[in-house]
C-alpha cells in the first residue's frame, strides 16, 4: 500500500516550460536619438527648415548626428510623414510631431527587429506588433516602449501566450499554449505563474488550483484521465501537507504528506473499510 502512490505525481510539465520569458521591449530608441537628429549638417538647409512656417516638405538633408532625413517639416521641426536613417542604419518610416516619433510609424533595426505601430514621445505607445528576428512576434498594447495592456506573443515552436502584461512583463490574467499541446490558464504574476489557475497536460491530466513561482503550491486538485483523483495541498510542485488520493478502483487515502509521499497518519478507505495508518515517506509502516 505504502507503494501505490508512488508515480501518483508526476513531473510537471508546467514547471519548465512556463517560465519562457516575454520577447523583449522594443531596442532601445534613446542610445541613437539625440538633440542633433533634427539639425541639419549643412547651414543652408538649417535655414531653409527654420524658414518652413508651414508644414512643408524638402529633399534627404544630412544631420549633425550623420543621420539622413527626408520629409515634412515646420518651424524647423520634423513634423509630418518622414523617413529618418540613423548612422547605425536604424531606419524610421512614419509620422513625427514637434521633432519627435509621434503617431503611426515603423521602425527597423539592424539585427532585423522591426516594430510596426503608434508612437508617442519618441517611444511605443499605443497598439503595434514587434517582431524579433527569430520570427517572435508581439501583437498587442505599449507603454513607454514595453508590453503593457493585452497582447499576444507568439514563438515559432509553435508556443503562444495570450493576456495582459504591465510594464513589459505578463501580469494579470493569461493563457498560455505550449508546442505539445498542453496549456495553462489562470494568473501571472512579473513573468511568473502565480495565484490561481488551471494547467491541462496533452495527455489528459489537468490540474486546477493554487501556484507560486510557476509550481503548484497552495491548494488544489489534479485529475488523471484514468480515474485518480487528489485534492488537498502542494507545494514546490508536490503533494505535500494534507490531502486525499484516490485511486480508479475507488481505493482512498486520507491523511498526509511530504514532498509527494505519504506521510504521517491518515487513513485507508477501501470496499466501505476504514483503517487508520501511519506512513514514513511514502512507505506504510503501521495499519490498522
Amino acid at each position: 500500500m505504502g507503494s501505490a502512490c508512488k508515480n501518483c505525481h508526476q513531473a510537471s510539465q508546467a514547471e519548465s516550460e512556463i517560465q519562457l520569458k516575454p520577447v523583449q521591449k522594443v531596442p532601445s530608441k534613446q542610445t541613437i536619438i539625440s538633440n542633433s537628429d533634427s539639425i541639419p549638417l549643412n547651414l543652408e538647409d538649417e535655414e531653409l527648415v527654420k524658414n518652413a512656417s508651414v508644414v512643408t516638405k524638402f529633399p534627404k538633408m544630412q544631420m549633425k548626428n550623420m543621420g539622413y532625413y527626408e520629409g515634412e517639416w515646420l518651424n524647423g521641426m520634423r513634423h509630418g510623414s518622414g523617413l529618418y536613417t540613423w548612422s547605425d542604419n536604424t531606419v524610421y518610416t512614419g509620422q513625427f510631431q514637434n521633432d519627435q516619433l509621434h503617431g503611426k510609424g515603423q521602425i527597423i533595426h539592424p539585427n532585423g527587429d522591426v516594430y510596426e505601430g503608434e508612437w508617442s514621445n519618441d517611444l511605443a505607445n499605443g497598439l503595434g506588433i514587434f517582431k524579433q528576428f527569430n520570427q517572435s512576434t508581439y501583437t498587442g498594447q505599449w507603454k513607454d516602449d514595453l508590453q503593457h495592456g493585452d497582447g499576444i506573443e507568439e514563438w515559432p515552436q509553435q508556443i503562444k501566450y495570450e493576456g495582459q502584461y504591465v510594464k513589459g512583463k505578463k501580469h494579470g490574467r493569461g493563457k498560455i499554449i505550449f508546442e505539445d499541446g498542453s496549456r495553462y490558464e489562470g494568473e501571472f504574476i512579473n513573468n511568473q505563474v502565480c495565484g490561481n489557475g488551471e494547467f491541462y497536460w496533452q495527455q489528459g491530466k489537468y490540474y486546477k488550483g493554487q501556484w507560486k513561482d510557476n509550481q503548484m503550491s497552495g491548494k488544489g486538485e489534479m485529475f488523471w484521465p484514468d480515474g485518480k483523483h487528489y485534492v488537498g495541498e502542494y507545494e514546490n510542485d508536490k503533494k505535500h501537507g494534507q490531502g486525499q488520493f484516490t485511486w480508479e478502483n475507488g481505493k482512498v487515502y486520507i491523511g498526509g504528506w511530504n514532498q509527494g509521499k505519504q506521510h504521517g497518519k491518515g487513513f485507508i478507505v477501501e470496499d466501505g473499510v476504514k483503517r487508520e495508518c501511519i506512513f514514513e515517506n511514502g512507505r506504510l509502516v503501521n495499519n490498522n
